[in-house]
């Protein structure tokens, strides 16, 4: 019989019925679960643009989707680069640090769109 968590999790989760769940052991409610997990997203693909006028953020942000990146408007978990501008929030460049995200100014980050290089 499965755990109360893992039947719980199957409850929310599975098309199993409560029969079904009830007549499976722990090892085959994990392996249900972890096998229809949704995949994290890749960490490399979130930038946040920060610091910057409202026109530049928008520019800046197109170049970014047409690349791939997906654009937030805070420090996640998931964040790869935080592109700062002269105006930039020391709470954000904080957390970034913190995390061990990349910080890139505007030149940067073109640099990167370019080579696909992080330039230090």
């Amino acid at each position: 019989m499965a755990s109360e968590k893992v039947t719980r999790i199957l409850k929310a989760k599975s098309p199993f019925t409560a029969q079904e769940i009830a007549a499976m052991t722990d090892a085959q409610g994990w392996a249900w679960i972890y096998a229809n997990a949704k995949p994290r997203k890749e960490k490399l693909s979130q930038i946040c643009f920060t610091g910057f006028s409202a026109a530049d953020k928008t520019e800046l942000a197109a170049l970014a989707q047409a690349a791939n990146l997906e654009t937030v408007g805070s420090v996640t978990k998931n964040l790869a680069f935080l592109c700062a501008g002269e105006n930039a929030g020391p709470a954000k460049l904080e957390k970034a640090r913190e995390q061990g995200n990349h910080i890139l100014n505007k030149e940067q980050f073109l640099h990167l769109l370019e080579t696909g290089e992080v330039l230090q």
